[in-house]
């Protein structure tokens, strides 16, 4: 069962949503997105110009959708208002196999199969 972000927000008193993903260089890339619209953004995603996130597309290629992964919120320290969230690439109906994340999950997927576990940082 998903989270619900907006109750989330309610209860943390989180204005904003910054619904992230990595490039192929390691860029972060965010949408800031008021906590009025975390809803419509969980179920469809925050738009993204696919061509200007170097994941080998082009103008003419569709915009991809950042879908937020709930388990990934991280309220900042910093700035309590502000909710961070990992997202996934969905294109079309389907997730952008080249985007980093869906690679990992993709290997860990594959390594689980196996009986192996993935370590990084």
């Amino acid at each position: 069962m998903s989270k619900n972000l907006s109750k989330i927000a309610k209860q943390k008193k989180i204005k904003y949503f910054l619904i992230s993903f990595v490039d192929l260089f390691g860029v972060l890339r965010s949408k800031l997105v008021p906590a009025q619209a975390i809803s419509e953004m969980q179920k469809n995603g925050a738009g993204f110009a696919g061509f200007a996130t170097w994941l080998d597309m082009t103008p003419a290629d569709t915009d991809m959708f950042a879908i937020p992964d709930p388990n990934s919120l991280i309220q900042l320290p910093w700035n309590k208002e502000v909710g961070w969230l990992a997202s996934d690439l969905w294109m079309g109906g389907k997730t952008v196999k080249a985007s980093p994340r869906v690679m990992l999950k993709n290997q860990i997927k594959q390594l689980s199969k196996k009986n192996l576990k993935m370590k990084s940082g």
